[in-house]
Parts: structure tokens; C-alpha cells; sequence
């Protein structure tokens, strides 16, 4: 009942920004369109859990969103509701749970003057590809990645200017149905994100506080600076730079990490595309945290190697998707195969900058996606590691000395 009563209430805040207070701006008529999506994807993960005594694992995932988004004049509601229940495979001594049935979505966007709009609520929030803003709860496994905020953009110096203030509880407090004391993330996440980009350039600037409300964790505040430019090189290449220095200040006395990517990017006539270059994030301390993604833990460079990353927790340390003390040159190439099937190749060379260098192994990845008619797309990856001399347990891990391996299929319909 107070899931319910909230939930109205939320709707009562935030639907006369959808609904007739908007008259002053004229006479349109409301737009009500439905939202729906359904994702079903298989997972196998053959020895990537060489910390556990079942290294195995296969589920399939079912993720279901759906709700509706209403448009009036300068003014937009949006509710999405989701769930995402798995089915286990192996191991097969694992019950089988509904999940929970959330708010994936709930926010109300005022769009005004010149390309600037002001969003309240529950929303998704991505700069670029992610490298240090996309996901908002790395526990959950892709599921959900919304912020609750409030983001202001705005046409500003021949640019952008994107500012957020970020609200992440650890725990959800709008679950509808299911296990509400659920950790979606490490601790209760309060931060101030804001980004400007013209042109060649972006600056980013990121202060986030974290307190685990269940002691697992020390409290942390990090402040993230981080500036980007994308050189152009002849007609049809790229050069990426982008390096993040962050300030960290928690009991043990503060600290500073750096993290960085680094890429030629080309695209060839024949809609061949490639990337060379690399990414590295600082290695943790005695008692200080490696570079902390601001939110940024999410499987950008591998899906494969998040999970092995787990073996890597020690008390005081996140786990899941823990980029730190990793650098690796990688390479990858993208092309066409056929009508509307691409294709994707990829290696990446993990090392352990601390505390030699040490290997952590070669990373090969290879990737089809797809369009079907009937709003129908998917992809099939695979990826496999063949462990370097940091996983051979001599630092105190959990070993990994066996080639491992990550498949998954899968198949979305979207409504359009």
C-alpha cells in the first residue's frame, strides 16, 4: 500500500506538467504513445566464475518494459514500469524468482526557448559511449540504469551545457512488486554531474559522495575533472583523447587516480570502420580505492571480463565491473556482412599496471548484429580470455589459469 500511495503521488507531482497547466503555450493536443519493449537473451559463461566452486554459468534472461509517454505543447510525461527475470541453467539448483516489477521510468521533460528543456524524475542519462556516465546501478545487471534527477540542458558558448543533480539510493524505494531490499548499488550516491560540449571539445566535472548505509564500504567523495577533444585526421579518421584526474577524500586521508582512453578512430569507403588505441584506470592504494568510475560500471570494454573482476574483491572494495589497476591496447574493426547484418572483431591485451605490469591476459571478442522486419533486432557475441600471469593466483587471488569463455544470444522487439 505505500508502494501504491507513493507511486500516486509521484503521478500527482509530476502529470500536470503533461496535462492542461500548459495551455498558456497553445492550443496542440495531447500525444499519448505507448511504450513498449521486450528483450530475451541467453547467457553461458563457461569457467568466467573461477572464484566459485561452480565456475559455470547459463541463464536466460527475460526483460520486459512497458508504459506510456504523453506530449502536450512544450511539455512531456514519461512512465516506464520493467522487470527482468532469469532463468538458471546452470547451476540448476537455483529457484526460480519473478524478479521485481519497478519504475524503470518517470519523469516530466519541459522542452523551451532555443534547444534547452529541464527533466524532474526518474530518467536515463548517457554521455557518449559511457566511458564515465551511463549506468546507474551496476548490481543489477543492465536491467535498469536510471538516475533519479534533475537535468537542465541548454545551448551555451556554441555548445551544450549539461547539469545534473543525482539522487541513487542503494536500494529502491519505488518497487512495485518483489524484494525491495534489493542492493542495486554499493551505497547511497548523491552527486552533481555536468558536462559542456562544442565541437571538438568536452569538459566534464563530476563530485559524487557515497555512503554505505550497511557499513560494507567506507563513505567516499570523489571529484572528478575530466576534459575530451576528438581531432579530426584527413576526410575520414578520428583521434580521441580524454583523460579523467579525480580527487578522492574518505578516513583513510585523500588520494588522487587518473583514468583515460586514447583511440584512432577510421572509417574506409567501404563502410569498414576500425579503432587502435587503448584505455587504462589507476591501481588502488593500500588503503585507498583505485580510480572510481563515477558511473561508469557497466561492461563497456568487455562483457566477459566484469565478471572475473568479482575475484578481485577484497573487504572495503566494490566488486562487480571494478575498473582499476587494468591498461590494455585494443583493436577492433566493424563491417558490413550483409544487407542488414554487421559484423565485429576485437582484441584487447589486459595488463596490470600494479604492481609490475603484470599480464592479466589476451581478450578476443567477436560480434553479428542484426535487423529483422517486425521491429525485431539482436546480436550473438562471444568473447574469450586466455589468462595472463596475474590471474595465476601468486598475488593472493582466487587463479585463473584456464582459458575461459562468454556466449550470448539475443533477440529485442521495441514498439515504434
Amino acid at each position: 500500500m505505500k508502494r501504491l500511495c507513493l507511486l500516486i503521488l509521484l503521478f500527482g507531482l509530476v502529470a500536470p506538467a503533461a496535462g492542461p497547466a500548459n495551455a498558456a503555450y497553445g492550443p496542440d493536443d495531447l500525444d499519448v504513445s505507448p511504450i513498449f519493449d521486450l528483450r530475451v537473451r541467453q547467457e553461458g559463461l563457461d569457467g568466467v566464475y573461477h572464484f566459485a566452486p561452480d565456475p559455470d554459468r547459463n541463464w536466460i534472461r527475460v526483460r520486459t518494459r512497458g508504459g506510456f509517454s504523453a506530449a502536450q505543447g512544450a511539455f512531456r510525461f514519461d512512465l516506464r514500469l520493467a522487470n527482468e527475470h532469469r532463468h538458471f541453467l546452470t547451476p540448476d539448483n537455483v529457484d526460480f524468482d519473478w524478479d521485481e516489477l519497478i519504475i524503470d521510468r518517470l519523469r516530466a521533460v519541459w522542452t523551451y526557448g532555443d534547444g534547452a528543456s529541464l527533466s524532474v524524475g526518474r530518467q536515463d542519462i548517457i554521455w557518449n559511449k559511457g566511458f564515465l556516465m551511463l549506468e546507474g546501478h551496476p548490481l543489477d545487471g543492465s536491467r535498469s540504469i536510471y538516475h533519479n534527477a534533475v537535468r537542465w540542458q541548454t545551448p551555451l558558448l556554441d555548445g551544450l551545457f549539461d547539469l545534473s543533480l543525482i539522487r541513487n539510493l542503494k536500494r529502491d524505494q519505488l518497487v512495485l512488486a518483489g524484494d525491495d531490499q534489493r542492493a542495486l548499488s554499493d551505497a547511497d550516491e548523491t552527486g552533481l554531474a555536468a558536462r559542456w560540449a562544442g565541437g571538438p571539445w568536452q569538459v566534464a566535472f563530476i563530485v559524487k559522495n557515497e555512503i554505505d548505509p550497511d557499513l560494507v564500504l567506507p563513505d567516499l567523495l570523489t571529484v572528478t575533472l575530466a576534459p575530451r577533444r576528438e581531432f579530426p585526421v584527413g576526410e575520414n579518421g578520428t583521434l580521441l583523447a580524454e583523460l579523467a584526474v579525480q580527487y578522492q577524500s574518505l578516513d583513510a586521508g585523500d588520494h588522487w587516480a587518473t583514468a583515460g582512453q586514447f583511440f584512432y578512430r577510421h572509417k574506409l569507403d567501404n563502410q569498414v570502420k576500425y579503432d587502435l588505441g587503448g584505455f587504462f584506470y589507476s591501481a588502488p592504494g593500500e588503503d585507498t580505492p583505485g580510480f572510481r568510475v563515477p558511473w561508469g560500471r557497466w561492461p563497456k570494454w568487455s562483457e566477459l571480463y566484469i565478471y572475473t573482476l568479482i575475484g578481485e574483491s577484497t573487504p572495503g572494495r566494490v566488486t562487480v565491473a571494478a575498473w582499476e589497476n587494468i591498461a590494455a591496447p585494443r583493436a577492433q574493426v566493424t563491417f558490413p556482412v550483409a544487407g542488414k547484418l554487421d559484423g565485429r572483431l576485437g582484441a584487447t591485451y589486459l595488463l596490470a599496471p600494479e604492481p609490475d605490469w603484470q599480464a592479466r591476459g589476451l581478450l578476443t571478442q567477436a560480434e553479428l548484429k542484426f535487423s529483422l522486419p517486425h521491429n525485431l533486432t539482436g546480436h550473438l557475441l562471444w568473447e574469450m580470455l586466455d589468462p595472463g600471469s596475474f590471474h595465476d593466483g601468486g598475488n593472493g587471488l582466487p587463479p585463473l589459469t584456464d582459458t575461459v569463455h562468454f556466449l550470448r544470444w539475443q533477440i529485442t522487439y521495441a514498439l515504434k
